[in-house]
């Protein structure tokens, strides 16, 4: 049975991405991968605990102000990294299946 706390938000580099709502806020669940360890010890460093859904393992860090202040400095970075690139000029909105709005990479 699907957990109604959980919300899928996409997928990084093929792993499923999504928050599970807690009474304090919520968790970030990344699907275990080598990428996902990267990403969650720069989001929350040794602080990332591995947990069960169905038979799939999920990395999750805990949704504080810290993670979500890197977060928005993260989003601008890669903004201005990806309009700095000479061939890369333009990003784009494209709706996702989930109905989302996800950036879509330019063709170069």
């Amino acid at each position: 049975m699907d957990d109604p706390r959980y919300f899928s938000l996409g997928w990084l580099a093929g792993g499923e991405v999504g928050v599970l709502h807690t009474l304090p806020g919520q968790d970030i669940l990344i699907q275990d991968s080598e990428v996902a360890r990267r990403l969650a010890n720069l989001l929350d460093p040794g602080a990332a605990t591995t947990i069960q859904r169905g038979q799939t393992s999920f990395l999750k860090v805990s949704h504080s102000r810290d993670v979500d202040a890197l977060l928005f400095e993260l989003v601008d970075l890669f903004i201005a990294i990806r309009y700095a690139h000479p061939a890369l000029v333009q990003l784009e909105l494209a709706p996702s299946d989930a109905g989302w709005m996800r950036i879509k990479p330019s063709e170069p």
